[in-house]
């Protein structure tokens, strides 16, 4: 582990639960953001289907060369 001697400066247990914590909290900062700052995220979330435009096939096959 590169950053092994951080735990003989912070204890682990106080060190981990601040890691996950900032984890966390930076996480839920960044899907609030994607939520308020988007118009397309919250309608996904909704379940509201997208426009799909209607692809129809030719109406006569192409001729073999």
């Amino acid at each position: 582990m590169i950053y092994g001697k951080i735990w003989l400066v912070v204890k682990p247990s106080v060190g981990v639960p601040l890691l996950l914590g900032a984890v966390a909290v930076s996480s839920f900062a960044v899907h609030y953001a994607l939520l308020t700052h988007t118009t397309w995220l919250p309608k996904y979330y909704e379940g509201a289907a997208g426009r799909v435009a209607a692809v129809t096939a030719p109406a006569t096959p192409a001729a073999p060369k």
